[in-house]
């Protein structure tokens, strides 16, 4: 019996083996063990509460004498009540209820968890952060979503060149916003309100991000009575007006707050805090008030000075200080233009910006020579850049299309007498047009008579019949699709067309001795039939285009002889339309359409139905043109 036993442990513990084993195997292995085991069978009458699972289920094998094996980490509580409910059930229901894994080893049962599948850490990849930046037009476009700043940074200098730098207290800060394709410094400013942050730029173009909360506080750096390097001190109404301190997220910039308070004194104590040296040709005149937040030496000299009769210059470790008109003050520069001609940049300055500058074109480098005030060059400068864009090119896509559609139906018949006989002659393909002779006419009546009490009777010898009946078709269909390029804001004309010609005779009377003389001359001479297009775009800055459209189209339309100049036909559009890059519109459409039924006969008879195609002519002709113009303009940089 022992024998059995262990060989039914051995079989049930090689069907788990190397896995786990499913609900229905170990049910089904737990009713093969209580075969042999007869503290399975056997009824429980238990009620506990609160008592762990592990020491539950040793109670139960314990009391049963059952071989059980229960790991340490069954540590979850049992509520149940049993009232006969047999050991092999409550096993059954305890692997339910608690999600147990059984394995069997001869005649022990051991209970443990079942095993948790181990989570895949999938390794952590970096979200790409959003940015696009146009160089032609310098339009930048953003899609961040709780992205850290640094990285935001980084993208936008990475892309654009342009030098983003962050405060170090917000360089793990997250900004979320969504701007699409307008220009650089629109959108630095919008995601920098939208996430409350403060934006500044300096002379060299470096744009500065920082908190709001950033404000000017009184602090120990107070340096209002300081001394500078020239040993001038501030009046003590200066220092009570002047609050002048380091930025502590920058040590090479300023933070001041200043009310009345006269130039030199503000210099003297900048210079002072920052280290910079100087040398004062003439001593600035004038108050000022001012409050700025994270400014340089440079930058402060330039508010300061702006405006005055005074400038400065940078030296390679110091700075001059004077009248703008001092010698050594004046600065030479020459200015390069990278979009635009010289020529047209010229004549746009402002005469104000050019004011004591002396300015000489250089147009083999397509640039400036300026000479002045390091002050009104700086600005001047700025001016440049800002007009110094690229100027977009647009090409423009035209199709005409001219379709015609006509047709017509003649119907002639005539009868009548001759000075002498006439013979059948004519065509009946393609169309008819047949004259009958009489002896053709007399043998067709000759058919007719005998038939009841039909007798026509005959036709004299000179009498004649005449019949016309033709049909006629036209198909005409004329595409035309010139393209035209041309600078934003200039005027594009394009013009094709064919020549003909034709002949004028001219008749002039002259005397002679022998009366008056006709002398006729010959002279050739041309007309022409042109498609003239005349187009001039203006491209806005969501790069929608205006176009002011002028369109002239002649046609030959035949001759009424073949020595007069031929007949023409004229269609022209002249519109001023806005339309998006790269979208095609319909411009303008012309439709015709003509019908005409016209009829002569034989008065009276010729409006009786049936008998008005014996006793009249007939003329139907139907005419339908259609005229459509598509443009379609696209802008390049």
């Amino acid at each position: 019996m022992k024998f059995k036993i262990m060989i039914l442990a051995f079989v049930i513990s090689l069907c788990g083996f190397g896995q786990e084993p499913s609900l229905a195997e170990m049910e089904r292995n737990i009713l093969d063990m209580a075969k042999v085991q007869p503290g399975l069978n056997e009824k429980v009458q238990v009620s506990v509460s609160g008592i762990a699972l592990s020491d539950f289920i040793s109670a139960i094998a314990f009391e049963h004498n059952l071989n059980v094996s229960v790991s340490d980490n069954l540590n979850g509580l049992v509520v149940n009540n049993f009232y006969d409910a047999v050991v092999k059930d409550v096993f059954i229901f305890l692997i339910k209820e608690h999600d147990l894994i059984v394995d069997f080893s001869g005649t022990i049962i051991a209970f443990h968890k079942r095993g948790v599948a181990e989570e895949i850490q999938t390794p952590y990849q970096p979200r790409a952060i959003d940015v696009t930046y146009k160089t032609e037009n310098e339009f930048l476009s953003l899609n961040l979503k709780r992205d850290t700043l640094s990285k935001v940074a980084e993208a936008i200098t990475r892309e654009s060149g342009k030098n983003v730098i962050l405060a170090p207290s917000i360089k793990e800060r997250t900004v979320s916003v969504y701007i699409e394709n307008r220009p650089f410094e629109q959108v630095m400013d919008m995601m920098a309100k939208s996430n409350g942050l403060s934006l500044t730029t300096d002379a060299n173009g470096f744009y500065y991000l920082d908190t709001q909360e950033s404000k000017l506080t009184n602090g120990a750096n107070n340096t209002s009575s300081g001394r500078n390097n020239s040993g001038r001190g501030t009046t003590s109404n200066e220092a009570q007006n002047l609050n002048l301190q380091l930025n502590p997220n920058n040590p090479e910039k300023l933070n001041i707050e200043a009310t009345n308070t006269s130039i030199s004194a503000i210099i003297e104590s900048a210079s002072a805090q920052l280290g910079e040296h100087y040398f004062m040709y003439d001593t600035p005149e004038g108050n000022t008030t001012l409050k700025v937040h994270n400014v340089s030496f440079m930058e402060l000299l330039s508010h300061l000075l702006n405006g005055t009769d005074f400038t400065f210059k940078k030296m390679e470790n110091y700075y001059i200080i004077g009248n703008r008109n001092t010698e050594g003050l004046r600065a030479t520069e020459l200015i390069r233009l990278d979009n635009r001609t010289i020529e047209t940049v010229i004549d746009l300055i402002p005469s104000e910006l050019v004011a004591d500058i002396e300015i000489k074109e250089f147009v083999e480098l397509n640039g400036m020579i300026v000479s002045g005030s390091y002050l009104k060059i700086e600005e001047l400068k700025a001016f440049i850049r800002s007009v110094d864009q690229v100027v977009p090119m647009v090409q423009i896509d035209i199709i005409i299309v001219f379709s015609e559609r006509s047709s017509g139906i003649t119907k002639e018949m005539k009868a009548g007498l001759s000075q002498e006989s006439v013979p059948t002659q004519g065509q009946v393909f393609p169309g008819v047009d047949m004259t009958l002779g009489s002896e053709t006419i007399n043998g067709l009546i000759n058919a007719f008579n005998g038939f009841g009490i039909v007798n026509i009777g005959a036709v004299t010898p000179n009498f004649y019949a005449s019949l016309k009946y033709l049909e006629s078709n036209s198909v005409i269909d004329i595409s035309s699709t010139p393209k035209i390029s041309t600078l934003n804001g200039h005027e594009a004309t394009f013009s094709v067309g064919e020549t003909s010609y034709y002949q004028e005779e001219r008749v002039n009377i002259q005397s002679s001795i022998g009366g008056p003389v006709q002398v006729s001359n010959k002279v050739w001479k041309q007309t022409a039939a042109n498609l003239d297009i005349t187009v001039k775009p203006f491209v806005s800055a969501d790069e929608y285009v205006t176009l002011e459209i002028n369109v002239t189209q002649n046609d030959f339309q035949g001759k009424v002889d073949p020595t007069a100049p031929p007949n023409q036909s004229t269609q022209s559009f002249v519109s001023l339309i806005r339309v998006k890059n790269g979208e095609m519109i319909l411009m303008g459409g012309l439709e015709k359409e003509n019908s005409e039924n016209s009829g002569s006969g034989t008065p009276y008879l010729s409006r009786i139905p049936i008998l008005k195609w014996f006793f009249s002519d007939r003329n139907q002709q139907k005419e339908k043109s259609k005229l459509h113009i598509f443009i379609k303009p696209t802008v390049t940089y």
